[in-house]
């Protein structure tokens, strides 16, 4: 029932969009590794290389697997959000630990920003909160510098999901349960606009586990680097 809330979300929100710009393009990111043994790409898509297909309009914004709906905008502005969402493993011996779908708000107010999110699908069935202070930053005439610094809070459904570990799962590993999360994350970014049509962006995070998500038999490092580059064009 709620994939249907999903579909019914999005093809409403495709209805109210009057002015409308397609972007084509191509993203890659890069994770460095935390996991222990994991088999696949913990990417919520499982890809690190993503031809993209955005869609900006008057107020909609769909960028690859993001959905964006701007009710107010400006340096205080609030829209509502679908985005994909997961930190995918598997191991021989444990479950496979799915993507999800996430619905929900953002809130940015000038240098801060807050953006809140809840599983629609019930794959981990909770939420997560990411608060951020960011600026964007005019360098040159078409380049622009973006860093912030925030917290990534995930609810106990959230961390036992992705690096929780049952009791019918302990062939490798001891059983593991946790309480919430709050993880410190850093972010860079540079834009380079080549014209009106085309653009790139160069990103860089840097994310420092929380003790509880850390003390996971799962996870083999308490921080984690990751690379993003887009090039987009639009039509």
């Amino acid at each position: 029932m709620k994939v249907k809330y999903v579909l019914s979300f999005t093809i409403c929100l495709l209805s109210f969009s009057a002015k409308a710009e397609f972007v084509g393009g191509l993203a890659y990111i890069q994770l460095g590794e935390y996991r222990v043994d994991n088999e696949i790409n913990p990417l919520p898509l499982g890809l690190s290389l993503v031809p993209m297909i955005a869609y900006r309009g008057e107020r909609l914004r769909v960028f690859g697997p993001n959905i964006n709906y701007i009710l107010i905008e400006g340096p205080v502005s609030f829209s509502l959000i679908l985005s994909a969402t997961g930190d995918r493993y598997k191991t021989s011996t444990l479950d496979q630990r799915d993507a999800s779908i996430n619905g929900g708000f953002n809130l940015r107010l000038f240098v801060l920003n807050i953006r809140y999110g809840s599983d629609l699908v019930n794959v981990y069935k909770g939420n997560t909160v990411d608060v951020n202070l960011g600026w964007r930053f005019k360098i040159l005439k078409s380049l622009f510098f973006t860093p912030s610094l925030g917290k990534e809070l995930l609810n106990d459904s959230y961390v036992n999901y992705y690096y929780g570990i049952s009791d019918g799962e302990t062939e490798r590993f001891d059983s593991y349960s946790a309480n919430s999360a709050v993880n410190d994350v850093y972010r860079i970014g540079v834009t380079f606009i080549e014209s009106k049509k085309s653009s790139f962006t160069l990103n860089y995070s840097y994310k420092v586990f929380d003790d509880v998500i850390y003390d996971s038999p799962t996870i083999d490092k308490d921080s984690y680097g990751a690379t993003s580059f887009f090039w987009s064009r639009s039509f």
